[in-house]
C-alpha cells in the first residue's frame, strides 16, 4: 500500500515540477523584467567586460554590493546568449535542478530510499518554480552561490576523511564569493561535526578563518577598499521586518509541521540531527537576513532546502502512522500527501496553467514584448544618461548604470546623504527620470 501510494505520489511530483519549471524555461528568452535585480547584475557584468571599475567609488550614485565571482561567470558565459540576463537566467534555472539533485544525494546519504528522495527532490523543483518564481529563471546570482553550496554540503555529509572534508568546505568558501548570504549550511555543517569531532571542528574552523583572511587580503589587493565600502552598504535594520514577512513560511510550513510530528518519535541518530540542526540554523539565518531592508525571499532558500529535506526523511516514517484529531483518525503519510498537493494547485497563480491551456495569455504576453520593445525604442533615443523606471528597459536600450534607486534611498534613511545633495549630484550629471510602462515586467494575471 505504502509503495503505491509512494509512487502516486512521485508521480504527481514529477508532473507539478514538469509544469511549473516548464513556464520558468518558457520564460526565460521574453525581455520583460522578472525583477529589478535582473539590469542590475546584468549591468555589472556589462561593467566587468568593458574594463571599467567592478565596484564604484563609496560616493558613486551606484552600488555593487554583491561579491565578484558571479560577474565573473556570467561574463564568461555571456557571448553564448543574446546579452547578460539572459545567461543570468539560464544559469538560475539549472541551478534549481543542481540543488534538486544535491537534495537528492543528500537524502540518499541519510539512507533515504530512492523513491522517497526523488519525491523531496521533485518537491524542491516545484515548489521553487511555483512559489519563489521570482527568483527561479531570473538574473540573480543566489541560487548559483545555493548550488555550489548544496554540493559542498554533500561532500561533507559523504566524507570519510580528512581530504573530503577540507574539499567539501572549500566549496562552501567558493560559494561565498559568489553570494554571500548563504550561511546556513556550512554552520549546520559545522554543528553536525562538532557533535562527531571538536578536534577536526577546531582544525577545519581554523582553516576556513586563514582561507577568508586570505581571500579579504586579494580582494583588497584587487579592488581596494571600494570593495568593502560596498559590500557594507548603508541599510535600514528593524527588528519588526521579520515578524511582518512571517507569512512567507507558509511555502514550507505544511512539510515542516508533519515534519515536528515525525521528529517526536525519530530514534536519535545521524538523521535526525542533521535535519534538527539544519532546519534551526536556516530559519535562524532567515529571520535575521530579513531584519535588512532590501532582503527578499532569497533569505528562504536554504530553508526551502532543508525542508526538502525533510520531506524525503519522513515520507517512510510516517506510512502507517495514525493519530487522533478530537473524534477523528488522521491517517500521517496521506495527510501530508494531501496537503502537499493541495498547496500547489491552490496557489493563486495561473501562469503555467494559462500558458499550456489560453492562447489568449501567450497572445497577451506577446503584446507586453511588443510594447517593451517600443519603450525600448523610445528610450535609446534619448540622448545622454537615463534611469528607467523599469531598469530591464534602460538596460536593453543599451544605456549605462547611473542610478541605483535603492541604494539612495537607503542612504538617506540611514542619514548617509540628504536628498537634496543626491538629487543635486543627479542633475549634475544630467541623470533623466523616465517612467515606463507598467506591461514591462511579468505580473501574474
Amino acid at each position: 500500500m505504502f509503495r503505491q501510494r509512494l509512487s502516486v505520489s512521485l508521480g504527481l511530483m514529477v508532473a507539478f515540477a514538469a509544469l511549473f519549471s516548464g513556464f520558468v524555461i518558457w520564460r526565460i528568452g521574453f525581455p520583460l523584467q522578472i525583477d529589478v535585480n535582473e539590469a542590475w547584475n546584468a549591468w555589472h557584468v556589462d561593467r566587468l567586460r568593458s574594463g571599467a571599475s567592478l565596484y564604484p567609488d563609496a560616493q558613486a550614485l551606484i552600488i555593487n554590493n554583491y561579491p565578484p565571482l558571479s560577474f565573473y561567470i556570467i561574463a564568461l558565459v555571456s557571448p553564448l546568449f543574446e546579452n547578460a540576463v539572459i545567461a543570468g537566467r539560464v544559469i538560475s534555472v539549472l541551478s534549481v535542478f543542481t540543488i534538486a539533485l544535491m537534495l537528492y544525494l543528500s537524502a540518499r546519504s541519510l539512507e533515504v530510499s530512492r523513491s522517497a528522495a526523488s519525491l523531496g527532490a521533485f518537491w524542491y523543483i516545484a515548489t521553487m518554480t511555483r512559489f519563489f518564481s521570482e527568483y527561479a529563471g531570473m538574473n540573480d546570482p543566489n541560487l548559483l552561490a545555493l548550488a555550489v553550496m548544496c554540493s559542498g554540503f554533500v561532500v561533507f555529509l559523504g566524507a570519510a576523511s580528512r581530504e573530503r572534508l577540507y574539499l567539501a568546505f572549500s566549496l562552501m568558501l567558493v560559494a561565498g564569493l559568489i553570494k554571500h548570504n548563504v550561511m546556513a549550511l556550512p554552520l549546520s555543517a559545522l554543528f553536525i561535526l562538532w557533535h562527531k569531532d571538536r578536534r577536526r571542528t577546531v582544525e577545519i574552523t581554523l582553516f576556513c578563518c586563514i582561507v577568508i583572511g586570505l581571500i579579504t587580503a586579494l580582494l583588497f589587493a584587487l579592488y581596494g577598499p571600494a570593495f568593502f565600502q560596498q559590500l557594507m552598504m548603508a541599510r535600514e535594520i528593524s527588528l519588526l521586518r521579520p515578524l511582518q514577512r512571517i507569512g512567507r513560511l507558509q511555502f514550507v510550513l505544511p512539510v515542516l509541521i508533519f515534519w515536528m510530528i515525525w521528529l517526536r518519535s525519530a530514534p536519535d541518530g545521524p538523521t535526525k540531527r542533521v535535519t534538527l540542526i539544519l532546519v534551526m540554523a536556516s530559519l535562524t539565518v532567515n529571520e535575521l537576513a530579513l531584519t535588512g531592508a532590501g532582503v527578499a525571499n532569497n533569505a528562504q532558500f536554504e530553508l526551502v532546502f532543508a525542508s526538502g529535506l525533510c520531506l524525503a526523511v519522513i515520507l517512510e516514517g510516517l506510512q502507517g502512522r495514525i493519530t487522533q484529531f478530537r473524534s477523528v483518525r488522521l491517517d500521517l503519510g496521506l495527510a501530508l500527501i494531501v496537503v502537499m498537493v493541495a498547496r500547489f494547485i491552490l496557489w493563486p497563480a495561473f501562469d503555467p496553467y494559462l500558458l499550456a491551456i489560453s492562447p489568449t495569455y501567450r497572445a497577451d504576453v506577446a503584446d507586453k514584448v511588443a510594447m517593451m520593445q517600443s519603450e525600448i525604442e523610445r528610450i535609446r533615443a534619448i540622448a545622454g544618461p537615463v534611469n528607467c523606471s523599469v531598469r530591464s528597459v534602460c538596460y536593453l536600450a543599451g544605456k549605462t548604470f547611473v542610478f541605483d534607486d535603492f541604494a539612495m534611498n537607503q542612504r538617506i534613511k540611514t542619514g548617509q546623504a540628504t536628498e537634496e545633495a543626491i538629487r543635486g549630484e543627479a542633475e549634475r550629471q544630467g541623470i533623466q527620470f523616465i517612467p515606463i510602462r507598467e506591461e514591462a515586467r511579468w505580473h501574474s494575471p
